[in-house]
């Protein structure tokens, strides 16, 4: 990902006028004695009358600062000062990664604080942008009341446990291939490791995962947020998103992108995109500058190729199409679709079960050919059971035929990506 950030980051240096920066590196010691690595970006020159505007960088899970450097240098370059830092934990920080956790939180509220308080920084214009873990740790300080004058939050969740434990059942494989990424790091994934894979003590999950997701605590955040999330986005589809949409109270964009976490990407093909309007969003509410931004639709969906963009007044209408299988076969293929069609929104699938044998769980997955479009799983029990199907963005052509498969977990080609009895990654 850094690489790609770097072709970014010079590709928009290169064609905007770019403000010289200078760049330092230092440590700040917490309450409880760990120490966190930064570097600070600032323009070159005299600071403006109240100080630069600032933005606080956070990287994704496993990462550290020195991956957000592409982007807190395009923002140093276009007059902000950047604070990025390495995590408890991540990089060359000190401490235990505790997975956005309350102490994450402190360490963020004291950061912002530490870099508001720089002379050369404005103590009131401080905006935040976070990658994936990253963009949590926003959402979680938005919600403890961290004053960021505006936030941007990509490709992240607001509520952990149902983005990663939908229906109380794992995605294994992705849930794996997260605590592998940091468990020498973090005695508190090895603890819960083997229950977060296999789907056991699901209540000390949700004990777990509940101080760590902002969903259901937003509704008093008044703060600017611009939500950037992929279209196609197997750890935290586009539900996650939504959530901070429609709670949080002040003005808010969303922007569903082409990009998302692997096999998706970040960046994606709309990647200049992404960056100007995290620009425009930045200039307007930290700066000051009229350029219309607040007045534009606030929902856009990118097309699924190209360059094509929709905007809307909110979350789009949708049109329920409804689909019905009789009988016990494990594949069921529909007939083909007479128009193109593109999905959004949660789809829901009702499953009669007339007797449970060895199945702890019941993945449905939803094909067009070999493509996955969405799925979900259930722990099964006798009786009618709905099962919830990831809000993944996906276009289906005019012909397009859809088959629903029903096992014990995703098919051995996308195991990877979802639900599995021991989350081996392929």
């Amino acid at each position: 990902m850094r690489r790609l950030l770097l072709v970014v980051a010079a590709a928009l240096l290169w064609a905007a006028p770019a403000q010289a920066f200078t760049k330092q590196t230092g440590t700040r010691t917490m309450s409880d004695g760990t120490s966190i690595a930064y570097d600070l970006y600032e323009p070159d020159g005299a600071a403006p009358a109240g100080g630069f505007p600032g933005v606080v960088v956070l990287h994704g899970l496993g990462g550290s600062k020195d991956d957000m450097a592409p982007i807190a240098q395009i923002f140093a370059a276009h007059g902000y000062a950047a604070l990025a830092y390495s995590a408890r934990g991540q990089g060359t920080s000190t401490g235990n990664l505790e997975l956005a956790g309350p102490n994450e939180t402190s360490d963020e509220r004291a950061l912002e604080s530490y870099f508001a308080g720089l002379p050369e920084v404005s103590n009131t214009q401080i905006g935040a942008w976070g990658i994936s873990y990253g963009g949590g740790q926003i959402w979680n300080g938005l919600a403890a009341g961290i004053p960021y004058k505006a936030a941007e939050v990509v490709e992240t969740w607001t509520d952990l446990f149902s983005a990663l434990w939908p229906q109380d059942v794992a995605k294994s494989g992705i849930v794996l291939g997260f605590a592998k990424a940091v468990e020498a790091r973090s005695p508190l994934i090895v603890q819960n490791e083997d229950n977060a894979v296999h789907s056991t003590n699901i209540p000390a999950l949700k004990l777990l995962t509940r101080p760590r997701s902002s969903s259901g605590r937003l509704s008093s955040v008044t703060t600017p947020v611009y939500m950037f999330q992929g279209r196609l986005d197997y750890a935290f589809d586009i539900t996650q998103a939504e959530n901070g949409y429609l709670q949080t109270k002040g003005p808010k964009h969303l922007y569903v992108g082409q990009f998302g976490h692997t096999p998706s990407s970040f960046p994606g093909p709309d990647q200049a995109y992404v960056i100007a309007q995290g620009l425009a969003w930045y200039d307007h509410y930290l700066k000051g500058a009229p350029n219309g931004i607040d007045k534009t639709k606030p929902v856009t969906i990118a097309a699924a190729s190209g360059t094509r963009r929709a905007s809307y007044a909110g979350i789009p209408k949708t049109k329920v199409v409804g689909a019905g299988f009789r009988g016990t076969a494990m594949v069921r293929i529909g007939p083909r679709f007479r128009q193109a069609l593109e999905t959004f929104g949660v789809s829901l699938l009702k499953v009669q079960v007339r007797k449970v044998v060895h199945y702890p769980r019941l993945v449905v997955t939803v094909r067009a050919g070999r493509r996955v479009i969405t799925h979900g799983a259930i722990v099964p029990k006798v009786g009618l059971q709905t099962i919830r199907l990831a809000n993944y963005l996906q276009f289906l052509p005019k012909g397009t035929r859809l088959s629903v498969s029903f096992g014990d977990s995703s098919g051995d080609d996308v195991a990877y990506l979802g639900f599995g009895d021991s989350g081996t990654i392929s």
